[in-house]
């Protein structure tokens, strides 16, 4: 997995030098002919002008020129995207590191394990690159287990929900991972998210193209119009003419050589530096991750945050009739169709965290999940792991979130049970 990279400052310059050449060779010379004239203005020798520098081809150089530049820069951009363990996840709540991600897995020709998720598993604003646990059971898979060529992909995204996962997972399965491992969160399942699409990234629905019962059939219930699909099919087809367009969520990172945690793009970038963003963002930017990495952080949670886990924890809805079920219980069937070794597991959450605030009643909510997740599972055929109580308390930055030091954890408790579904999978 990727770790501090700083060159990117040097693609830039590279970038800015050819720029500044192409405007200084495509200007003409004053001079429409050059000559030398005698005493008597006779002249002496006249040498006409070439193609590069006579005024009637300006345009057509600085055409040529512009054309020259793209094809640089898309070589460029190619090129510098074609290097390996160059970034490690998405930032923020985009998708803009998946070409990238994808790319990497079709690449790979050892095991690999596509990790789907939302914002626990990304390391939301907590993590720095290779410290998420995705990435720490990786590397104990190659020192300690003997998987040398092992990789293992974060495709999480904060805000993903079933639908997501669900488009991640066909997708990822083009790439044959050994493993997929997917993480289940109760705030899925909550009043609030019914109200809304079971999906936060509706590009993912592009993912389905190959499946057009599904396609159809998510158009409708993700609320993906005609109008809207064709644009997502527009994009998606631009991204495999251009280079530039596909990685150009990435830019900034070629462009700085800083990859922003967890800034979505060059403007939330800029964003931050004049403190226009949103707080969770400009927090994230302003603290350190020694600080990030404290214990106990929930204790002093911002109060913007305890008041977005009320509304995710208001109320919760384990019917039948919640889209987000429907979507989780044909996301298993589709895994237990095509063989995909898939293996959940239930988020961790801080429950005095949620007993300081009474988010919601432990007692009845938990029990209730833990058991409508089995019965979809068993009878699909596919194993989840309960960890929802397995780390600890001082490690949670909120309800659901976890420092570094949380994430090391996760990875120690998910690692045998990644080791026995890959053992599984053989």
């Amino acid at each position: 997995m990727p770790g501090e990279y700083n060159g990117g400052g040097a693609s830039a310059k590279a970038l800015f030098m050819l720029v500044l050449f192409v405007i200084k060779t495509a200007t003409p010379r004053i001079a429409a002919r050059q000559g030398r004239v005698g005493e008597k203005g006779d002249v002496l020798s006249e040498t006409p002008l070439s193609f590069w520098s006579a005024p009637k081809y300006r345009l057509v150089r600085v055409l040529i020129y512009f054309a020259a530049l793209v094809v640089a820069t898309e070589i460029g951009v190619f090129l510098y995207f074609s290097q390996p363990d160059l970034i490690d996840r998405n930032q923020g709540n985009t998708t803009f590191a998946m070409p990238y991600l994808f790319r990497q897995m079709a690449r790979h020709r050892g095991p690999k394990i596509a990790f789907i998720g939302s914002s626990v598993m990304q390391g939301y604003g907590n993590c720095l690159p290779d410290t998420h646990f995705p990435a720490l059971i990786e590397k104990t898979l190659r020192e300690k287990y003997g998987m040398k060529n092992m990789a293992a992909y974060n495709l999480a995204s904060a805000g993903n929900r079933f639908g997501d996962h669900f488009g991640n997972l066909v997708e990822a399965e083009r790439y044959h991972p050994t493993l997929v491992v997917m993480g289940i969160l109760l705030k899925m399942f909550s009043v609030s998210g019914t109200l809304v699409s079971p999906i936060n990234h509706d590009e993912t629905i592009y993912y389905f193209r190959d499946e057009p019962d599904y396609l159809e059939r998510y158009k409708k219930r993700f609320r993906v119009d005609p109008e809207r699909y064709r644009q997502i099919w527009l994009d998606f087809q631009i991204r495999r003419l251009s280079q530039t367009y596909r990685y150009r969520g990435l830019l900034n990172y070629f462009l700085t050589g800083d990859y922003e945690r967890p800034s979505a793009s060059l403007s939330d970038w800029l964003k931050i530096k004049l403190d226009w963003q949103e707080a969770i963002l400009t927090e994230s930017a302003l603290t350190t991750q020694t600080e990030r990495n404290e214990d106990y952080l929930w204790k002093l949670i911002p109060e913007h945050v305890i008041k977005l886990n009320y509304r995710l924890c208001e109320a919760f809805d384990f019917s039948d009739e919640n889209l987000n079920w429907k979507t989780f219980e044909e996301l298993c069937g589709y895994a237990e169709k095509h063989g995909i070794n898939l293996l959940f597991y239930l988020n961790p959450i801080c429950r005095p965290f949620n007993d300081q605030w009474g988010f919601f009643q432990w007692n009845e909510v938990v029990p209730l999940l833990k058991q409508r997740i089995l019965d979809v599972t068993q009878k699909h055929h596919l194993h989840v792991i309960d960890a929802v109580e397995k780390i600890d308390y001082r490690y949670f930055s909120d309800l659901d979130h976890m420092n570094m030091n949380g994430h090391r954890q996760m990875a120690d408790y998910l690692l045998p049970h990644v080791v026995r579904q890959l053992n599984r999978g053989r």
